[in-house]
């Protein structure tokens, strides 16, 4: 994609007063102290305003699309040779694409609560699956809610909503069955479709004239047979897709929950050829990848048809990736490779095309900040995020060109590992504290691009660059002491705990240890 528009055209075009009317408001030469991230410098002056913040009247809706377990790999923006998503290829070809975004972990519970708060996951504390975002989070619901927003969020992840404290800010909340609850599936199912329909019923009944910040969870990559119709077997033959179910319906039977760490050794148990397993799996999740896009394309035109998308910013991303064996593991929550961190995110305006690529790295606490400054909202303070819409001058270069973070820690009882990331442009450093089971890797791996072609992620410069090893060392280690030093307390009492957890986590597969 061509980079066609310059970033103040792009800022002119995604501001809110062109889209009430108004003039456009320029960007900010300097980040405020609240859009202060973990490893900033002291805070730079407020910049001032040029505008007054505009009536919640005059805002736009805006809509956060979520696509769990979406990967940027399988985008055609980011080299995929198949096209699996044209409505989100489109979407890229008119607003602003992050193409270097990480999501914080590749957990989703704890990516999602980094992107609602702008806060690591050592910080908000929601790192462990039944754990909730304690209450003195401050979310991007709750803000915009306070800016006169009416706030939804609709979810096919049981876990992200009232259960794990991640209904904060929302006026409604409803949750729509998804792939492993209420009860594991035995056949395709649709659950973008549903998704939409509850979404549009919704709309259709309100009476409020204000804004909504609708919030969408979509877990249709992660429906264990594929999803319906020819979408769903667009890029694998029917014979392979037969074997494929036939597969996954025992692998179930041996352990409930999407694909894991633990599934290349089930598939040793049931003699399959892994290799074989994870060239249909990932051919069965392009074919979700392709019908959950062309549930977010149904969606915006129904939108459209009802007057609404040119009121609207829509924003597509991923809490977090998926992995088919290229690192020896299947699933999520092992790893901090790009597979299963590196997410797509774009930002658009229908009928203000603005295509820009922000090449930056970026990760997902830089959301929030982001959109409310889009949405000329005030960013609480705390946040560890940057507006990535501030212009890059020489005062707030540090912020502009700081590193993109992450870390992982077992969600349930299997030993998926501890370890942490930090991705600069050119390179990438991983340290492992804990490894995950039955996987042998480097405890420290540095990863360097534009040194010999497909070397990226595969060979290991760690014992070339002693100088790059001390650095990255030192920021992690400066990272995960700021990080420490903001960690929200859990509520005091605890929730009482919902009765049907323990029956939730089963099924999504985080009480099963490394044997069923």
């Amino acid at each position: 994609m061509a980079l066609r528009l310059g970033r103040a055209t792009l800022l002119g075009a995604l501001l809110v007063f062109p889209w009430g009317g108004h003039g456009a408001v320029p960007a900010t030469d300097a980040p405020s102290s609240q859009t202060r991230p973990a490893s900033s410098p002291p805070a730079l002056p407020d910049a001032p305003q040029t505008q007054p913040a505009p009536s919640p009247a005059a805002r736009p809706h805006l809509f956060l699309y979520l696509v769990d377990g979406l990967r940027a790999m399988e985008v055609p923006a980011y080299g995929f040779p198949e096209m699996t998503t044209p409505a989100l290829t489109q979407m890229m070809e008119e607003g602003l694409s992050l193409t270097n975004q990480y999501a914080s972990s590749p957990w989703t519970v704890t990516s999602v609560a980094s992107a609602f708060t702008s806060l690591y996951a050592p910080s908000h504390g929601l790192q462990k699956a039944g754990e909730r975002l304690p209450a003195s989070a401050t979310t991007l619901a709750e803000t915009l809610k306070k800016a006169g927003y009416e706030t939804a969020l609709f979810t096919t992840h049981p876990l992200v909503g009232a259960r794990s404290g991640l209904e904060q800010g929302f006026d409604r909340v409803e949750e729509i069955p998804g792939p492993f609850y209420p009860t594991p599936r035995r056949g395709a199912e649709q659950t973008s479709a549903t998704l939409n329909h509850r979404i549009l019923d919704w709309l259709g009944k309100r009476t409020s004239t204000s804004p909504v910040f609708v919030t969408v969870i979509s877990s249709d990559l992660q429906e264990p047979f594929g999803v319906p119709g020819k979408e769903g077997s667009r890029f694998i033959d029917a014979s392979e897709l037969e074997w494929y179910r036939s597969v996954r319906k025992k692998l179930l039977a041996l352990r409930p929950g999407p694909l894991s760490p633990a599934t290349g050794g089930d598939l040793v148990k049931l003699k399959v050829d892994a290799s074989r397993f994870a060239r249909a799996a990932r051919r069965v999740y392009d074919g979700a990848v392709y019908y959950n896009d062309s549930q977010i394309r149904a969606l915006r035109e129904e939108l459209g048809k009802r007057g609404l998308l040119q009121e609207t910013i829509f924003v597509v991303s991923s809490p977090r990736g998926e992995e088919f064996l290229e690192h020896g593991l299947f699933g999520h929550g092992a790893s901090l490779y790009d597979p299963a961190v590196l997410i797509p995110l774009v930002i658009t305006r229908t009928g203000r095309p603005a295509p820009y690529q922000l090449a930056k790295m970026t990760d997902n606490v830089d959301l929030m900040p982001t959109l409310l400054s889009l949405l000329q909202v005030t960013i609480p303070e705390g946040v560890q995020g940057v507006d990535r819409t501030m212009e890059p001058r020489r005062e707030n270069r540090r912020l502009y060109d700081r590193p993109a973070y992450a870390g992982a820690t077992p969600a349930g009882d299997l030993p998926t590992g501890v370890m942490s990331m930090i991705a600069e442009e050119g390179s990438k450093f991983i340290e492992t504290e804990e490894f995950p089971m039955g996987i042998e890797r480097p405890e420290v791996q540095l990863f360097r691009k534009g040194q010999v072609e497909g070397d990226w992620e595969v060979k290991n410069f760690a014992g070339g660059r002693p100088d790059l090893m001390a650095d990255r060392r030192e920021k992690l280690e400066q990272w995960k002491q700021q990080c420490g030093s903001l960690h929200l307390p859990p509520d005091s009492p605890s929730p009482a705990p919902d009765p049907r957890l323990k029956e939730i986590l089963g099924a999504l597969g985080y009480l099963q240890a490394s044997r069923p």
